[in-house]
């Protein structure tokens, strides 16, 4: 009976051995087989008489071979050993990872062995998507924490300690304990709670917001993401990696947090990762929406797929030449999506090097700035659009019989060059309408004229072309060969003139057919688009209310001889009196012509009004330095002349001295006066004075352009004087913002060309506010809707300001922008992060902080402290976040 138990018993063993599904074995202290049993075929593919032919280190790995030894040895000394790993060759070559328990009885080691060749692989997986997430974590300055679940070992970045207001080193070493301690009560089972969920498998990440609280005392809201990275052979968790968002801001102000489950999901711009051989190894979703590829389609495939430059391989072998060399690629190509479309795409590629230096992958970062450069150019198009408008507006401020020609002919030729047009002129009707005549015309260089030959042409001959002249149609001829065929006759112009393309305007003044403007393109054919014709009609507008004014300067003969604004002689009158007084007996007489610098600028910035008080202030000036024989008038709109009878040089210059030192007077005044001063005299019967005159007109335009600079200086000094008066931006305000900026410059390491400009700018930054009404600016109440829209008008009309003077006009884009904001909420543009100019971020932080710190009429002066609080918390929403970083710590 015994003796069948114990048959029993070993066969019981036997089967148990046999059937087992992990790798048994018995193996005697020489390190050999005694005993294994089917799963050991079943994995290498040796039959059993093979394997009991082979000796057991002849199956382990080479690399192996002494931690094997070891591992016996060990095994020797301690009876058992568990959790050990090496690797054994299977028959084919492969090799498996094999994990052993193991315990000695008797000079024989009773073994059970698992292949753990797919966890391995796995966890190495799981190790390279985590590597390669923490490379992106660094590039986006991401906090990041691990956490050993079995030990409770934690493991925080710098960035974390900085989301929390610490550095990590006063902190460290980390445990789980001290982010429980941190993390505020009400929250911990909420935590806990997902925690157990994801250790479960019932959640596929752990994702939660919780409140921390930070070293100021001040609880914070924080977004965690974290997912176990690996699990123990029971399917316990064991390690997790995540990141910590700091979502304060966003928690109080916004509506919604989009954050993505994954570090990938985090980065808006596309992400490209390849090998070190410049493979595609993984893009992000980013990345499969601007270029349209899927991963699958593009992996193991190189970038140049993208590059839509003129020569894509010099381009892309500059790239790799760069990068292979451990530097950084930056820089803004034109690349191309799937479908084929093109786009400006801002790059930044950055090699990814381990330990030992060795770059063996590279991350490129992308985003399509497409709309930005066109947005860029559209701005600079409207930029060199008013800027033309101007000069074409000052051009024509005073058209006379004797300028109209230069005038008109100047203004056409800017017409002409803004549009890229070869010739632009003018036809004018007889006052029958019978007749047109080309009176008008502007050819660019290497184009003929016909204007000789376009002279007193019969209308009669064109019915087609005065049809659409007397409806006021534009008349827009893209092809000269898809003309109507009522058209043939100025079809036959246009082929004998070589034109390709033409549009004109008609010109109508005082609701008549006055005459009509015309633009050839004569080398190659020109698209006139409605943009295109609606940006001309404002100018050729210009153009119509210039000879609308001459018309009128015809009819002034019939009005009084006082001037409305200034009560001064007007130009009729003076004229007369230049002939009546033309006689031996006024010899020698002198004539001054003075200028009135500036007006413009005034005009623009303060208003036609403000520009009224300049005039009226300068002809009192003008009138206190008089004697009673003198005949002073206002001869153009902004320019007078002095008739000085029995006056020579010498008087003259003596009374434009009184002239000047009167206006220097008011160079402390809001409405400084600058009088550009000229003067000629007739000694003898032999020269006219209406020659007299245009010498007198000459010399002072040489003074004017000479003064040109000095005087807008002086009006823009006069500007900021009148800010200090009307609003809260005292002298020193700007004397704190420039000391602020200077120290701040200095930190950033900005050059002194740099410098300088900062300091400019701290000082003209809000001079648009002199446009804006006193009680406006300083309204201690709530501003309204209509009246927050006026207060924002001052970044634009600060930058058409300093525009107007060469001196200042290098930081008109940054006045323009000191009020946009980083997340792109600011104004006027709405513009954000680096597009904004690095000197406006710069500004906006110095100005913020002194407005806090200083008390106004609607708001008490804050700690230093409390300010420093408030630009650390609108960093990265209002300010550039590093550049509010360095200046907190420069504090």
């Amino acid at each position: 009976m015994q003796k069948d138990l114990i048959l029993k018993e070993k066969r019981d063993l036997k089967n148990f051995f046999e059937v087992n599904l992990d790798l048994l074995c018995i193996i005697n202290t020489d390190g050999n087989f005694e005993k294994i049993n089917g799963t050991w075929q079943d994995l290498l593919g040796y039959t059993k008489s093979e394997l009991d032919e082979i000796k057991l280190f002849e199956l382990i790995h080479p690399d192996d071979q002494i931690s094997t030894k070891k591992a016996i040895a060990k095994l020797k000394k301690e009876k058992s050993i568990k959790e050990f790993v090496n690797r054994f060759k299977a028959k084919n070559g492969t090799y498996h990872f094999i994990e052993w328990k193991a315990k000695l009885e008797e000079n024989y080691i009773y073994a059970a062995a698992r292949d753990i060749t797919s966890r391995i692989f796995q966890n190495k997986k799981i190790n390279e998507q985590k590597n390669r997430l923490e490379m992106i974590m660094q590039g986006t300055n991401a906090a990041t924490w691990e956490w050993n679940i079995q030990s409770g070992e934690t493991v925080f970045n710098q960035r974390w300690a900085e989301i929390l207001g610490y550095d990590l080193a006063e902190i460290s070493p980390t445990q789980i304990d001290l982010w429980s301690k941190l993390t505020h009560p009400d929250d911990l089972a909420k935590s806990r709670n997902q925690l157990i969920k994801h250790f479960k498998k019932e959640i596929d990440s752990y994702d939660i917001e919780i409140r921390m609280k930070h070293s100021s005392g001040d609880w914070i809201w924080v977004k965690i993401l974290g997912k176990v990275t690996s699990w123990t052979r029971e399917g316990r968790a064991e390690k997790m990696f995540g990141i910590y968002i700091d979502i304060t801001e966003r928690k109080e102000q916004e509506k919604e947090i989009k954050l993505l489950a994954n570090a990938m999901k985090n980065i808006s711009d596309s992400v490209i990762i390849t090998d070190a051989n410049f493979k595609i190894k993984h893009i992000n979703k980013a990345a499969e929406k601007l270029f349209g590829y899927s991963l699958k389609e593009i992996k193991d495939k190189t970038p140049i797929i993208f590059n839509s430059e003129q020569d894509p391989q010099k381009v892309q072998q500059e790239i790799y030449e760069k990068i292979s060399a451990g530097k950084i690629y930056k820089k803004e190509l034109l690349n191309k999506k799937k479908d084929g479309s093109k786009f400006i795409c801002e790059m930044k590629i950055t090699p990814i090097k381990n330990k030992k230096g060795e770059i063996y992958s590279y991350i490129a970062v992308q985003s399509d700035i497409t709309a930005r450069k066109e947005q860029r150019a559209e701005l600079e198009f409207q930029y060199q659009f008013q800027k033309t408008l101007a000069e074409i507006s000052s051009n024509l401020m005073d058209v006379n019989k004797a300028n109209i020609d230069r005038k008109m002919t100047n203004v056409l030729e800017n017409i002409g060059e803004f549009f890229n047009i070869d010739r632009s002129y003018i036809f004018q009707f007889s006052e029958e309408n019978k007749k047109a005549s080309n009176t008008h015309e502007w050819c660019r260089k290497g184009v003929k004229s016909f204007k000789d030959e376009m002279q007193n042409l019969n209308v009669d001959n064109f019915p087609w072309w005065m049809e659409k002249l007397n409806n006021k149609e534009v008349i827009n001829i893209k092809d000269r060969e898809k003309m109507s065929s009522r058209a043939k006759n100025i079809k036959k112009i246009l082929i004998e003139q070589n034109i390709k393309s033409l549009l004109v305007l008609p010109m109508y003044i005082e609701n008549r057919l006055f005459g009509f403007f015309g633009f050839d393109s004569v080398k190659y054919k020109k698209h006139f688009t409605e943009k295109y014709i609606r940006l001309l009609k404002i100018f050729t507008d210009t153009i119509v209310n210039a000879f609308s004014k001459y018309i009128d300067n015809k009819r002034i003969r019939d009005l009084t001889y006082k001037d409305g604004l200034t009560s001064l002689y007007n130009r009729r009158f003076f004229e007369e009196e230049l002939e009546r007084l033309d006689t031996p007996r006024q010899l020698p007489i002198t004539i001054i012509m003075a200028d009135i610098n500036g007006l413009k600028l005034i005009n623009d910035s303060l208003g036609h009004q403000e520009g009224d008080q300049l005039l009226s202030k300068s002809a009192e000036i003008l009138n206190d330095v008089m004697r009673k024989e003198d005949i002073l008038a206002r001869y153009g709109g902004d320019e007078f002349a002095i008739l000085l009878p029995k006056t020579d040089g010498l008087a003259a210059e003596k009374i434009i001295d009184r002239i000047t030192e009167k206006a220097k007077a008011t160079k402390e005044e809001q409405l400084t006066v600058s009088i550009a001063l000229g003067s000629a005299t007739k000694v003898d019967m032999s020269k006219k004075l209406s020659a007299v005159l245009k010498e007198a007109d000459n010399q002072m335009y040489q003074k004017k352009l000479l003064e040109s600079k000095s005087t807008k200086s002086k009006i823009v000094q006069g500007l900021l004087n009148s800010l200090e008066v009307k609003s809260n931006e005292t002298k020193e305000h700007a004397l704190r913002m420039i000391e602020l900026a200077t120290a701040f410059g200095k930190k950033l390491s900005l050059s002194k060309f740099e410098l300088n400009k900062l300091s400019l700018l701290s000082t003209l930054h809000d001079i648009g506010k002199t446009t804006i009404e006193e009680d406006l600016l300083k309204k201690a109440d709530k501003l309204t809707e209509k009246e927050w829209k006026k207060i924002k008008k001052h970044s634009e009309r600060g930058y058409n300001i300093a525009n107007s003077s060469e001196e200042f006009a290098l930081i008109a884009e940054e006045i323009y922008a000191h009020h946009e904001r980083w997340d792109g909420s600011g104004y006027p543009r709405q513009i954000k992060g680096e597009e904004i100019p690095y000197l406006a971020r710069i500004i906006a932080i110095i100005d913020a902080y002194d407005v806090m710190t200083n008390e106004r009429t609607y708001k008490k002066a804050i700690t230093k402290e409390e300010a420093l609080e408030e630009i650390k918390r609108c960093a990265g929403s209002q300010f550039d976040p590093e550049l509010a970083a360095a200046f907190i710590e420069m504090m």
